[in-house]
């Protein structure tokens, strides 16, 4: 691994990741009932296509026709996390949420017990809703530095620099790009790595399989991330 002194950060994705949903209808739904209360409609929720995107931009997308623009959405957005997070909380009262990846908790205990790497998210979901997830699937813990969100930022491909930006400051160095790696699962994950320059590992996780993926040439391309030994020395040589 060659470093000059730098850790590697990981800036891990969540959903179809980390964790995939196992109530997906039921918080569909929900999610629908929420907007109708914050902003009167739900506009073309059920026709926005979410795999990559940020919440900000699913939101936009759902509402825009209903004359509902960003102005208006980033005004009611804390209203529609705090609901976010306690239709979480309710759920997660009644049974199972979300199931972790092949391999997840594995690679994330791993990584926390070696200080090559650093780990943080970078994910389109807003932000407490993002640590609402994790805390309810158990690999909160894991998340110390904090990284970006679909809360930051409408386009995902900011969010890499605003990530680095706050490990930077948390760290208390310069980490050059390359020492970042993003690992998601979908084409929007690959695209925003290239954008800020930083290495990118592609899983077939989520709803996308290995050969839609690879025609978007990641950095290196996964089923899953069940082979822990495997995937740290990966990311020891990206």
């Amino acid at each position: 691994m060659i470093n000059n002194g730098h850790p590697r950060v990981i800036l891990f994705d969540i959903d179809g990741t980390l964790i995939k949903a196992v109530r997906r209808p039921e918080y569909r739904g929900a999610m629908r009932a929420i907007l109708m209360d914050v902003f009167g409609t739900c506009g073309r929720i059920g026709e926005v296509e979410f795999a990559g995107k940020t919440d900000l931009a699913i939101y936009r997308e759902a509402l825009e026709p209903e004359r509902i623009g960003p102005d208006r959405i980033k005004e009611c957005l804390p209203r529609v996390e705090t609901a976010m997070v306690e239709l979480m909380d309710r759920m997660a009262k009644t049974g199972e949420v979300y199931r972790l990846c092949p391999g997840v908790p594995e690679l994330l205990d791993e990584l926390a017990g070696d200080r090559r790497f650093v780990t943080s998210l970078l994910t389109g979901n807003v932000e407490r809703l993002a640590e609402a997830k994790l805390r309810v699937a158990g690999i909160g813990h894991y998340f110390r530095e904090r990284g970006a969100f679909g809360s930051d930022a409408e386009e995902r491909d900011h969010l890499p620099e605003i990530a680095a930006d706050r490990i930077r400051r948390s760290l208390g160095r310069e980490v050059p790009a390359h020492q970042f790696i993003v690992i998601g699962d979908t084409p929007r994950d690959i695209s925003c790595a290239r954008h800020f320059g930083a290495r990118v590992v592609a899983v077939a996780s989520g709803q996308h399989t290995t050969e839609q993926l690879k025609d978007h040439s990641p950095d290196a391309l996964l089923a899953d991330l069940a082979d822990t030994g495997s995937v740290i020395s990966l990311l020891s040589k990206i």
